[in-house]
C-alpha cells in the first residue's frame, strides 16, 4: 500500500473553536475551511486534522451526532517546561502538572474548547514516538 497522506477527522460541537485553539497556541495553520468544518496542519508534519461540525449532513448518519471522545492528540516537543510556561502565559491551563513515567516520557495534558485532549510529550534519553 502506498499511503499518500494521513487525515484524522473529529466530530465536534464547534469546529472553529478547535481550529482556533490549535492555530493560536500550537502553531497549526488552517488549510481548508468550509461550511461545517475546517482542516489544520502543522508545519512540522503529522496528519491533517479535520474538525467537522456535529450533525453535518455529509457525515454517515450513524456518525453525525457521535462527538470525538477518548482521543488524545500527542505532540512531542523539545522542552515541555518552556511550552507549558508559554501556554500558561497565554491563559491555557493544563489539566494536571507535568508527570514523568518510568519509561522516560514526561507529559502533560490540555483540553481544547471542545474537550479534545492534547498531550505534550518530551522523551528523556529515548526514542521520539
Amino acid at each position: 500500500m502506498n499511503i499518500l497522506a494521513t487525515t484524522l477527522s473529529l466530530v465536534v460541537g464547534d469546529p472553529a473553536a478547535s481550529t482556533g485553539f490549535l492555530t493560536e497556541h500550537f502553531g497549526f495553520r488552517e488549510v481548508l475551511a468550509f461550511d461545517g468544518g475546517a482542516a489544520v496542519e502543522h508545519p512540522g508534519g503529522g496528519p491533517t486534522l479535520f474538525f467537522l461540525r456535529e450533525g453535518l449532513a455529509t457525515l454517515d448518519p450513524s456518525q453525525r451526532h457521535v462527538l470525538a471522545q477518548g482521543i488524545t492528540l500527542a505532540l512531542t516537543v523539545e522542552d515541555i517546561d518552556a511550552e507549558i510556561a508559554r501556554l500558561r502565559t497565554a491563559g491555557v491551563q493544563p489539566t494536571f502538572d507535568i508527570r514523568q513515567d518510568d519509561w522516560g516520557e514526561r507529559h502533560v495534558q490540555i483540553a481544547d474548547p471542545n474537550g479534545l485532549i492534547l498531550q505534550l510529550v518530551q522523551w528523556v534519553g529515548g526514542r521520539l514516538y
